[in-house]
């Protein structure tokens, strides 16, 4: 009796540590991929995909030759298919300089995550855009088509593609 007693008085705070910390650094990583993100110009994925026939999404959104994914596209991307001498391209980008990027992203990565697209998405599991982001080739707006990317979304995928859950996958 005493000795399961002293047990629990030792293992005990550890085990209400440990209960706590994972509560609160999911709520932390599921605030940081829900933050609202500023849209400063409108824009429509449809007509990109349909009308421009950027059916892939890298072609705005591409990857460094180090494999370093850009995530949103700078002015200086679109205007590679928009022509900055119409009239019309220099209205709509007027303020923005070559490097800004007049959207934000809805999900920021939390200092205690890490995340690769290219790992993810150029492997031999092939992920794709859509399991994350939702049918973004389809929307009208800037608006947030999937719900919230908790941590146990990220999880749920791990296991379909046969990725470790294992803590230091993705945590430093």
């Amino acid at each position: 009796m005493k000795g399961t007693r002293s047990f629990l008085l030792f293992f005990l705070p550890f085990v209400i540590f440990a209960y706590i910390s994972f509560i609160v650094f999911q709520q932390a990583c599921d605030y940081a991929m829900n933050v609202q993100a500023k849209k400063l110009l409108p824009f429509n994925h449809r007509t990109h995909t349909t009308k421009y026939g950027a059916s892939d999404c890298e072609i705005c959104h591409s990857y460094d030759s180090n494999g370093r994914f850009n995530g949103i596209p700078t002015v200086a991307v679109c205007k590679q298919c928009h022509d900055p001498n119409k009239a019309s391209t220099q209205v709509f980008f007027a303020g923005f300089g070559d490097n800004d990027k007049p959207w934000e992203s809805f999900a920021q990565q939390p200092d205690l995550v890490y995340f690769s697209h290219i790992a993810v998405m150029k492997n031999e599991k092939k992920a794709q855009c859509i399991s994350c982001h939702g049918d973004k080739g389809n929307s009208t707006t800037t608006a947030k088509i999937k719900g919230k990317m908790a941590m146990g979304t990220c999880m749920d995928c791990h296991t379909a593609l046969k990725i470790s859950n294992a803590c230091t996958v993705c945590h430093d």
